[in-house]
């Protein structure tokens, strides 16, 4: 009960009761009976049919053409340059740009890194972005040149890898058998994913009122159990940066491994330093950083399906390694959890970072820091609203000031009118992820029709959009027992996994 909290006790022994849990399953079904006839109207809008079973005779290029143009009918469209309606998601800008990566893409199609004899090229190219990036953060000839790493698939895989690398270097050399996590709330869900695949006990620590962990909150909670510590910078969350050098004097202290969450600001926070806005040491050049998660397929501006996870030495990431000596397919050495991967993707990234350079991420960094002072200055203009924190860059989030104001009903407004921001909880409020394919005209679309949809809650606070997620929102909000909320979410998810 102590970990729980009596609350989640009681209503979990509530919600077990035979009629109460009657209740709750209709009401899941009502709540993914409304996500399906969602799903299914966005799909009837490309109007591309479903495909089950493989058609007894395959076809023709220009149906196969045809046919997935028709499924591209279903998503958002983003054929105006800077005119993204997003939050994030779409990081690249320039239709040089997207097309040089395409070709590149096209050009190592068959590539695959496993296989270094036979593609020589992409595990060279692999080497050089991870230099490359090193370089940015604190690595390389002019800081710590002993920076290592590697390609992953993505954020949440270069957080596993060093959840993992981290877990297994304190086994090894502490000779920790029950591992344990120090993360601020605000760290990103992968951190609580990997905590679950290790099987390592999360501690998960309140922010402070700036939304930043700090470093006093994680000198109580280390223990001689403690594998890793974690600090974002910035949290997805709130867009604001942990304290970085405060945490990393106590992890020091302690022999500790730090972790720095960069997977959003790796390649936006060294440029807009370098452009004069205020962000404090965060990477390798601060003592007691360990390891970073930086994704490439982010302000990287590569295709999807790239990050680099970084060491600061190689005494830590060899243990990300898998070597297998014993079996009869042969000797087996892999660097991560994947075996194969695309070579093609690798050379995204590297095509993405050597035409930008640093002139063209300084550039298009100075281009995203504007409009997001810009939403956040509007932001604070909008009777109702309140920005949250201080924001180092280009995440901005805000919450109702208003008691009248349901912020949730809000993001339907303006997921009616097209937008798509991000909901948070804890407390509720909503943040965008200001990208290249953001201009100036979008920004000050969005904050019109922001301005419009609080004055349209004011007008009537009980009102609700039909179809949207405030109601979701606020029953996750004022029920106890998180095992509805989840059951909630898995069934959403089986749902997207169905045709």
């Amino acid at each position: 009960m102590a970990r729980q909290g009596w609350k989640q006790v009681l209503s979990g022994a509530v919600v077990d009761l035979p009629l109460v849990r009657q209740l709750v399953r209709a009401q899941q079904e009502k709540l993914i009976a409304q996500v399906r006839r969602d799903m299914a109207a966005k799909t009837a809008a490309g109007g591309a049919p479903a495909v089950t079973a493989l058609p007894p005779q395959g076809l023709a290029p220009a149906k196969v053409q045809q046919l997935l143009s028709a499924k591209a009918q279903e998503d958002v469209r983003f054929e105006d340059e800077g005119a993204s309606r997003v939050s994030g998601t779409v990081y690249l800008a320039g239709q040089e740009h997207m097309e040089l990566l395409s070709e590149a893409y096209r050009m190592f199609t068959i590539t695959n890194p496993m296989h270094a004899d036979v593609f020589p090229s992409v595990r060279h190219m692999e080497a050089e972005v991870v230099a490359m990036t090193a370089g940015m953060l604190g690595g390389g000839p002019s800081g710590v040149p002993s920076v290592c790493g590697s390609m992953t698939s993505g954020g949440t895989e270069s957080i596993l890898t060093a959840v993992k690398a981290s877990r297994d270097y304190m086994a090894a050399t502490r000779g920790i058998t029950e591992p344990e996590l120090v993360v601020g709330v605000s760290a990103h869900a992968a951190f609580i994913k990997a905590a679950e695949y290790f099987k390592i006990r999360l501690v998960r620590l309140p922010v402070g009122k700036d939304y930043r962990l700090s470093g006093a909150a994680v000198r109580r909670a280390i223990s001689r159990n403690t594998v890793l510590v974690v600090a974002s910078c910035p949290g997805f969350p709130h867009g604001v940066m942990d304290h970085v050098e405060d945490i990393a004097k106590v992890t020091r202290r302690r022999g500790v491994p730090l972790h720095v969450d960069c997977c959003l600001g790796g390649f936006v926070l060294p440029f807009a330093r370098r452009l004069g806005y205020p962000v404090p040491p965060f990477d390798f050049s601060v003592p007691g950083v360990t390891s970073m998660s930086v994704d490439t397929h982010k302000f990287g501006m590569a295709h999807k399906g790239t990050s680099v996870v970084l060491f600061r030495d190689a005494s830590i990431r060899r243990h990300q390694f898998t070597s297998i000596t014993d079996w009869s397919g042969g000797l087996y050495i892999s660097p991560g959890f994947a075996g194969s991967r695309s070579g093609a993707l690798i050379a995204t990234a590297w095509a993405s970072l050597v035409h930008l350079g640093e002139e063209g991420f300084l550039q298009v960094t100075q281009r995203i820091m504007q409009a997001a002072k810009r939403f956040e200055a509007g932001v604070t203009a909008i009777p109702g609203l309140e920005v949250m924190g201080a924001p180092e860059m280009c995440v901005i989030a805000f919450k109702a000031s208003d008691p009248r104001v349901n912020i949730y009903t809000v993001n339907d407004l303006l997921s009616r009118k097209g937008w798509h921001l991000n909901a948070l909880q804890h407390p509720a409020a909503l943040h965008i992820c200001i990208t290249a394919a953001h201009d100036t005209a979008a920004i000050d679309q969005l904050l019109q029709d922001m301005r419009e949809s609080v004055e349209e809650v004011k007008r009537d606070p009980k009102a609700a959009v039909k179809g949207g997620a405030a109601p979701l929102y606020g029953m996750a909000a004022v029920v106890p027992d998180r095992r509805i909320v989840g059951q909630f979410l898995v069934a959403y998810q089986d749902a997207l996994l169905s045709t």
